[in-house]
């Protein structure tokens, strides 16, 4: 058995791929491995190809609970290619001294708030449909598409005015001159101003938006936060816009509003339980866009999302210090399981 680092690339598709001297980086003192596990992996599974893992790199799948996380005892990093957390579980980690670490939210600002903007630019123009008919040799239908919704005066709501959030607001404000309004309950209306947004309560965000972008973290909060008496509350033709998590809804009731025309539209690159295939409900459903979560797939995020991985790995397991971001920020680094922190 070798004694070098072993680290293990799971269920990431893009991480080495198009850098690879990310990989090369790591390859210099670790041994790597990537794995494929499927989403509904029982922790056996985990526990047969992980447990002898000391870092992991991690994507938005599988889900890191307790049960797997208990039979992983060599593990020190757990560092997600990516900003959200939400498929780890934090407090075992930090139970068990490991470190969980992630992308900073400024890696990716630009590239997921350039994707929400397009989204909703395609959307709101039936970008997609106009192709489709064009390529079908139906350039006349153009006249039975909906009308098109401009963004210059028109009110777009946001919820969670973070990194990327606030990107957007400046973006719509400063660039389409919309009138953006903001939900987020941790930040002050003086801020949300700084940010080129006004603050409102939830209630206010539905009864007043015409477009509906989303960007904040899937916790308990905001899981499932949308649902038939949200969308009952928004005004007819209401488009949402989704690059955080597809568990923000109750996907019932998301394609109920949409089948019925209460919702204009949904454009997402986010989709619960992903990767979906050709038969999920949501794509014979009206007005719909699904991306493959591209989010982060530009070559400036890509390249700072792998750098960071590098970093990490680099600073736990040959430095013997810590993460710049640390996901579970209360975890007792003295009796972490890496050894010799650097204070």
């Amino acid at each position: 058995m070798s004694t070098r680092t072993q680290i293990a690339i799971v269920n990431s598709s893009s991480f080495g791929i198009s850098f690879p001297e990310h990989l090369r980086a790591l390859e210099a003192f670790a041994e790597l491995r990537r794995v494929e596990l499927p989403n509904d992996a029982p922790a056996s599974l985990f526990h047969e190809k992980l447990a002898d893992v000391d870092g992991i790199i991690a994507s938005v799948t599988p889900k890191y609970s307790r049960e797997v996380l208990l039979g992983l005892p060599k593990l020190q990093l757990l560092a997600r290619h990516g900003v959200g957390c939400d498929n780890v579980d934090l407090p075992t980690c930090t139970e068990l001294g490991i470190a969980v670490s992630r992308v900073g939210p400024q890696v990716e600002r630009e590239s997921v708030a350039q994707m929400a903007l397009g989204l909703m630019d395609a959307s709101a123009r039936r970008i997609v449909e106009g192709a489709t008919i064009v390529k079908a040799g139906q350039w006349a239908r153009r006249a039975k598409l909906s009308l098109g919704v401009d963004f210059c005066g028109a009110t777009i709501g946001i919820v969670g005015i973070g990194a990327i959030g606030s990107t957007v607001a400046r973006i719509l404000s400063l660039g389409y001159h919309a009138n953006v309004i903001a939900y987020d309950p941790y930040v002050d209306a003086q801020e949300v101003a700084a940010r080129h947004a006004t603050k409102v309560s939830f209630d206010e965000l539905l009864a007043r938006s015409a477009i509906l972008t989303l960007h904040c973290p899937l916790t308990p909060e905001t899981s499932r936060m949308f649902g038939t008496e949200q969308f009952a509350a928004m005004n007819p033709g209401t488009i949402i816009v989704n690059t955080c998590r597809g568990e923000l809804f109750k996907q019932e009731a998301l394609v109920a509003a949409l089948n019925s025309g209460k919702l204009g539209g949904y454009a997402t690159d986010v989709v619960e339980g992903e990767p979906i295939g050709a038969d999920h409900v949501l794509l014979s459903t009206p007005n719909v866009i699904v991306t493959p979560h591209l989010g982060g797939y530009s070559v400036v995020s890509l390249r700072g999302m792998g750098q960071t991985m590098v970093d990490d790995m680099r600073r736990v397991f040959v430095e013997k210090s810590y993460p710049e971001v640390l996901a579970n920020r209360d975890i007792d680094l003295a009796a972490s399981r890496i050894t010799r922190f650097r204070r």
